[in-house]
């Protein structure tokens, strides 16, 4: 039962329903059948969802629709009797089925990183639909790309799916707000915060081991002694306990210590803790297993700097008593608002998996040219480089100038008095494929001087919007996080995931990072931890939109524009000096 419920969580966390244990149980069957995990299963099931617009809530039917696609293509089956079965599954699903949706879900797969290696051994499909499929692709780039016509005109057929349920309210939070059109003349400026921000010559590739070694040491004992200092002053002294910095410590009594978890899922949930200091002719930090057999709730991810309280009896293992990670950052004084601002939220990618139309994010400009919000923040990637149509190089702009068409175009739809604000991304093809990440470059300059309104962010940034600091970064922390921890815990995942960002005061706490993301440690120290909370903090993330107040800071996903979903906020001013999360409105809605 336990592992169902586990399961159905999962689902929960993505907007799913589960209708029947029949569903879980035929989750679990696919599981074993093609060796895979449980999240991995979760997140195919959303990419397969989006990119064949099937209904979310998973059914029996629809899981088989998805093992046909997807699993029967990229995931070997163990031995040869369950391949027969599914076999003789397979003639029943494939009267469903269009042929060249299989190839469709390949490039949505590999655009959020969840094909396994083996997906490039997958069986492509058909000569027949190859060659159907080529010459629509050949069609639409000779139409999309031409260089009147990519961005400017608007009346280019698209061939997204034509959506139902324009501006459906999927989630609202905060006191209801009647209109969202812009009403008086009240503008804001907007800077970057005080917290240092990622300079647009930044240097990087120049890391050297060891010095990496001693900037991750250097952080580990930074944050470690703040919080033997908060534990200290939230438990008031009351036992007398020793505080050791060596992990290994041997002791029949409670002590405290601190260091990085390194978290192992493949390993039967093992977690390990690394200490923060190195003992002399070893070239790596003392690690040691942590036992949490004594603890009733806990959740942990790599990269996580934790202090616990435990037993090392015979050197082994600590068995843990308590653990401490609650090291918020002071909140943010209160914004200098005068009236009432409104803030659209959207973020990339903007285009479907088989076109490069950008028509999701057309529809919003239109909704920001009528209602005219102060401040519009459209966060990266606006160029994925995983989509098909730049792999295969079918693009006839370079990606720049193809970038710079689709930022004029924006422009040219919004007003003046809207600030846009752009926050750069790792995973443009015309960017910087680091993290952190400095801001787009523009080298049109005529672009730059026609639009004062125009503002170009580095990931991650902390915008200052009349004293509103907005923390915003384009990586998928939230999702990342969620890979990695570790957990014996109920309760809303979602806060929970979210509530470790702003725990650990980094906008990516998460070590190692995945594959995909090129981490520049000199650059993430320095860059990626904030001093003061931020009164709202936007983590895009491909999990379930969520808008939450969390340690009186509200959290935004705004998900994904290419699922036609943005967030758009309304902040009412400050009264007698006093701030609080109520005073915003917060929707998350269809386009």
């Amino acid at each position: 039962m336990e592992r169902k419920e586990s399961l159905r969580l999962l689902f929960q966390d993505l907007g799913c329903k589960i209708e029947s244990d029949a569903v879980l149980d035929k989750c679990f069957e696919f599981c074993d059948s093609y060796n895979i995990d449980v999240e991995k299963l979760t997140e195919l099931w959303l990419t397969f969802c989006v990119n064949n617009n099937t209904d979310i809530d998973p059914s029996v039917d629809t899981l088989l629709e998805l093992e046909r696609v997807i699993l029967k293509k990229c995931y070997k089956l163990p031995n040869s009797a369950t391949k027969s079965h599914v076999n003789q599954e397979q003639s029943t699903v494939e009267k469903h089925f269009i042929t060249n949706e299989a190839d469709e879900t390949d490039d949505i797969l590999s655009m959020y990183g969840c094909m396994e290696k083996e997906s490039s051994k997958c069986v492509r499909k058909s000569s027949e639909v190859e060659t159907i499929a080529d010459t629509q692709a050949s069609r639409a780039t000779a139409v999309e790309f031409s260089s009147a016509s990519h961005v400017e005109n608007s009346t280019v057929p698209s061939q997204r799916n034509v959506i139902t349920d324009k501006e459906k309210i999927l989630l609202s939070i905060g006191e209801t707000v009647t209109s969202w059109k812009k009403t008086g003349d009240y503008d804001v400026e907007i800077t970057k915060s005080d917290e240092p921000h990622v300079p647009s010559d930044a240097r990087y590739m120049y890391e050297v081991l060891s010095k990496q070694g001693s900037l991750l040491t250097f952080v580990c004992q930074s944050l470690g002694n703040r919080l033997f200092k908060a534990w200290s002053a939230a438990t008031d002294n009351v036992t007398e306990l020793r505080y050791v910095k060596n992990v290994r410590s041997v002791n029949q009594t409670n002590f405290r210590t601190f260091g990085r978890i390194n978290a192992k899922k493949e390993a039967s949930n093992t977690v390990m803790l690394e200490g923060s200091m190195r003992r002399k002719g070893t070239s790596a930090a003392d690690t040691i297993s942590l036992d949490f057999r004594n603890m009733k709730q806990y959740s942990v991810f790599s990269g996580q700097i934790v202090a616990v309280e435990a037993i090392n009896p015979v050197g082994d293992a600590l068995y843990v008593k308590e653990i401490f990670a609650k090291l918020y950052a002071p909140l943010a004084p209160a914004p200098r608002i005068e009236s009432r601002i409104n803030i659209f939220v959207a973020a990339g990618p903007f285009t479907a998996s088989n076109n490069m139309h950008c028509q999701p994010l057309w529809d919003l400009m239109e909704n920001v040219a009528t209602n005219e919000p102060q401040v519009l923040i459209l966060i990266g990637p606006f160029l994925e480089y995983t989509h098909s149509e730049i792999q295969n190089n079918t693009i006839k702009d370079t990606h720049q100038e193809l970038f710079e068409k689709i930022i004029t175009r924006i422009m040219k739809s919004t007003r003046q008095n809207t600030q846009v604000i752009l926050v750069a991304s790792n995973r443009d093809a015309h960017h910087e494929p680091i993290f952190p990440t400095p801001q787009y470059t523009v080298f049109n300059r005529k672009l730059l001087q026609s639009y004062s309104n125009l503002k170009l962010m580095p990931d991650p940034c902390i915008l200052d919007i009349a004293g509103l600091k907005v923390g915003v970064t384009s990586v998928d922390v939230i999702k990342h996080i969620g890979k990695e921890e570790i957990s014996n815990v109920s309760g809303d995942r979602l806060t929970r995931l979210a509530d470790h960002v702003l725990a650990q005061t980094c906008f990516y706490p998460v070590y190692p990072s995945p594959e995909d993301l090129n981490v520049d440690t000199e650059l993430w120290e320095k860059y990626t931890f904030f001093d003061q909370q931020p009164h709202v903090m936007i983590l895009p993330s491909d999990m379930r939109s969520y808008c939450k107040v969390i340690n009186e800071c509200m959290v935004l996903n705004p998900e994904r524009m290419h699922k036609n979903i943005y967030a758009r906020l309304s902040v009412k001013p400050v009264l007698g000096g006093k701030w609080s999360p109520n005073n915003i409105s917060c929707e998350i809605i269809k386009v």
